[in-house]
């Protein structure tokens, strides 16, 4: 076995996991963080890529069985004719591979306008995440500033403090 396939079933499967843990946590109706969310967007897509992929597989099983199914029969056929089923199949397949790329195309379109409204989405949450992030290092440096200043406060009040308690600062 390849290591991609390898690492693709432990993907697969640490995903089914994931989303697992997320099924129990709705169910428990808990709210769901915006990871779980793309979790759950990127296993049902995984869910989709795997259904097309049956679709595509089963097609190419159908088609090789009904073609195994009649070669028997039409040999006889095939060797007096050849040329001309040749070509017919050639017009055929040609038809048949404009057909799977239109549809491959347009599956492609429907999945890059999800993915340009989801990254969309994404970047939103982000920017606002580095929006109370930059917040939260303003209020840092204030508090920072505030307690040295404290700092330098209570060390001055302490030095008068001794001083007055030990007699002036003998030089």
């Amino acid at each position: 076995m390849s290591t991609a396939v390898t690492i693709e079933q432990l993907a697969a499967k640490a995903l089914g996991e994931a989303v697992s843990k997320i099924i129990k946590k709705v169910s428990e109706g808990k709210r769901l963080s915006d990871r779980e969310v793309v979790i759950l967007v990127m296993s049902l897509m995984m869910r989709r890529f795997d259904d097309f992929r049956e679709h595509v597989d089963k097609r190419f099983d159908d088609l090789k069985a009904y073609v195994d199914k009649n070669v028997e029969g039409l040999k006889v056929y095939v060797d007096g004719r050849f040329d001309e089923f040749k070509a017919y199949v050639d017009g055929r397949l040609e038809g048949l591979k404009v057909y799977v790329d239109g549809r491959l195309n347009d599956f492609k379109a429907y999945v890059d306008e999800e993915l340009k409204d989801f990254k969309a989405y994404v970047d939103e949450k982000f920017n606002a995440v580095e929006k109370r992030i930059d917040g939260l290092e303003r209020r840092m440096d204030v508090v920072y500033n505030e307690v040295s200043s404290i700092k330098t406060d209570i060390v001055r009040i302490m030095k008068e403090l001794l001083e007055r308690a030990y007699g002036e600062k003998r030089s």
